[in-house]
């Protein structure tokens, strides 16, 4: 009796085989089969990465991509509380080679990097970094961070945002 359970079993399991076989070669082939010309030009690929440092070689820095911002510091001033401010920090890519920010956060979810350059930014080009502040629930002095990190040396860039957030807005 237990051999005929065994053989039963092997008989559904290589009943499934062939349809398991099926799907792995059509799912390897439709692999082989990808049209990559629908890709948005303007993506982050290796290709438009240059990477000329290494710990073993001596590079020029001017070689590099580096940030030049406008300011790295925004005063918002008084602002009612429950008032959203959006900033915008404005840089150049004053380096050799393309500047590519792979990350823009904050030390606090009130403050959030809306949108900057997704693309490489060539050398003499520049770029806006939007930062949102959401002033609900605070209140008095307020000093945010913002770290922006890109293929630059050193690999991360520190922006303040400071201001003074008075009371809830009164409605008389």
């Amino acid at each position: 009796m237990m051999g005929m359970v065994t053989k039963h079993n092997t008989a559904r399991v290589g009943g499934h085989m062939p349809l398991a076989v099926c799907l792995f070669a059509l799912s390897f082939a439709s692999c082989q089969i990808t049209d990559y010309s629908e890709r948005d030009p303007n993506e982050v690929t290796t290709e438009s990465l240059n990477f000329p440092a290494s710990g073993y070689e001596n590079v020029d820095p001017a070689d590099l991509p580096r940030f030049t911002f406008d300011s790295t510091h925004m005063n918002m001033g008084h602002i009612i509380q429950g008032a959203v401010v959006e900033n915008t920090y404005t840089f150049t890519n004053t380096g050799g080679a393309p500047l590519v920010i792979t990350d823009v956060r904050s030390t606090c979810g009130c403050t959030v990097g809306k949108d900057w350059p997704k693309h490489p930014v060539a050398p003499g080009e520049g770029g806006v970094i939007s930062v949102t502040f959401n002033s609900e629930g605070r209140s008095g002095r307020q000093e945010k961070t913002i770290t922006v990190v890109a293929n630059t040396t050193p690999p991360s860039t520190v922006l303040t945002l400071t201001g003074e957030v008075a009371g809830p807005a009164t409605t008389e």
